[in-house]
Order: C-alpha cells, then sequence, then structure tokens
C-alpha cells in the first residue's frame, strides 16, 4: 500500500537537499538534472526505496535521465500536439476561404501589406462578421476535445513509460506500449494518479505565492512527491507485463 504521507514529507526529510534542488530547478536546461533526481526518489533507480531525499551525486547520470523523461513525454503527447496543429491548421484555412475576397476585399489585403490599412481596420471587419466563424468552429470542436483527450491520457501514461524505462535501464522499454498501459489501467495507479496530481496542483498553488521562483520550487516539490508515489505503486504492479 502506498504511504502517502511519507511521500508528501519526503522533500522536507533534509532541508539542504531540498534547497540544492531548488537552485539547480531555477536553472533551464540544468533543470534536468533535478528533474533526474525526483526520478530517482522512486526507488528505481540507482537508489533503494527510502522515506529521506537520496544523495545528491553523479549529476551526469541525472541529467541524461531528466532528459529523458522530457523526451519520453514528449513523444506520449506528440500526437495530441499533431491533433491540435491540424485542427488550428484547419481553422486557419477554412476561416481565410470564409472572409477573403468577401468579407475582406483583395484590395484591402493588399492595402494591409503595403502599410496603408491597418490590422484594425480588417479586425473590424472580421468582428462584424463574427457569425461566419461559427461553423468553423463548431465543426473544430471535435477535434480539440480528442487532442484533449489523447493530452490527458499521455500525461496519465507518461509516468509509468518513464519508470519502465528507469527500473530496465532500456529506453526503449518507455515504449513498450502493452506494458505500459497494463501498468497504468488499474485501480491502484489510477488512484495514486490522482492523488499525486490533487497534492501537485496544491502545492503550485502555494508556492506559487513565491515570486519568480515558485513555479520552479513547485515543480520540483512536486516531482518528488509524485514519483516517490508512483514508485511504490509501480513496484506493487511490477508483476504486470
Amino acid at each position: 500500500m502506498v504511504n502517502y504521507e511519507s511521500a508528501i514529507k519526503k522533500p522536507f526529510s533534509d532541508a539542504a537537499k531540498l534547497i540544492i534542488g531548488i537552485i539547480i530547478s531555477v536553472i533551464p536546461i540544468v533543470n534536468w538534472i533535478s528533474t533526474g533526481y525526483a526520478l530517482e526518489t522512486s526507488g528505481l533507480g540507482k537508489n533503494k526505496a527510502s522515506n529521506k531525499m537520496p544523495e545528491w551525486k553523479e549529476v551526469g547520470d541525472l541529467f541524461v535521465k531528466g532528459l529523458a523523461s522530457s523526451v519520453i513525454g514528449f513523444v506520449y503527447a506528440l500526437p495530441a500536439v499533431l491533433v491540435f496543429v491540424a485542427g488550428i491548421g484547419f481553422a486557419a484555412t477554412s476561416l481565410i476561404g470564409t472572409y477573403m475576397g468577401s468579407v475582406i476585399p483583395e484590395g484591402t489585403v493588399q492595402s494591409l501589406i503595403a502599410g496603408e490599412t491597418t490590422v484594425e481596420a480588417v479586425s473590424q471587419l472580421v468582428s462584424q462578421n463574427w457569425y461566419l466563424a461559427l461553423p468553423t468552429l463548431l465543426s473544430l470542436a471535435p477535434i480539440l476535445l480528442l487532442g484533449v483527450v489523447l493530452m490527458m491520457v499521455a500525461r496519465f501514461v507518461t509516468p509509468i513509460a518513464v519508470l519502465n524505462y528507469l527500473s530496465s535501464k532500456k529506453f526503449s522499454r518507455a515504449f513498450d506500449v502493452s506494458a505500459v498501459l497494463k501498468k497504468s489501467f488499474t485501480m491502484k495507479y489510477f488512484t495514486v494518479w490522482v492523488v499525486a496530481t490533487v497534492v501537485t496542483v496544491i502545492v503550485s498553488a502555494l508556492l506559487s505565492l513565491v515570486p519568480m521562483i515558485g513555479a520552479s520550487i513547485a515543480m520540483f516539490v512536486g516531482s518528488v512527491i509524485s514519483y516517490s508515489m508512483f514508485g511504490e505503486v509501480f513496484r506493487e504492479l511490477k508483476g504486470r507485463r
């Protein structure tokens, strides 16, 4: 059974290690080191499962793991990204066809390019005929809904995919879709994912009050808590392949 209390307390079990993680998290690109460190708190990498924060060591290895996790997340999110791009392209093409030549005369477009007409003037023509865009927007809704669903699925399965890679030390294991889905679509994992998501949202809301670096602190703390939880449930589901 996942020890939620222990996972929530873990980032605060060692102030020095927490501060190091926060500092590294603020620096772009270098923050992949802190991401790799958060993965190590799962107890599935080089560090065994523990209620305490692991040591900061082998930063090169942590960087690689953090970068790999980002690549894995991007690959799983790619279908949703492609759907969104296709939807935006469809909408743009359709709206141009709807407004160009009728609502917006070709002469107006040429004047805009020449700098003789302002963007505000063209925007006014479009706003006066806003209703013409409704068919396109309505037809776009299912595409956007599909994109949202795919993005949610990606966010749901990515932690398991990342831990598959971390525990096996093989990048290809992150894309063993059969194993990932078998572990992901279980009530145990779903429960942990919901709890981790809620805790992360609460942590982000509280730390957003910290100027400038609040988001970076929240990302590190939230990742440590989440992957501590995910590591426990992953071990429980290890037999599912």
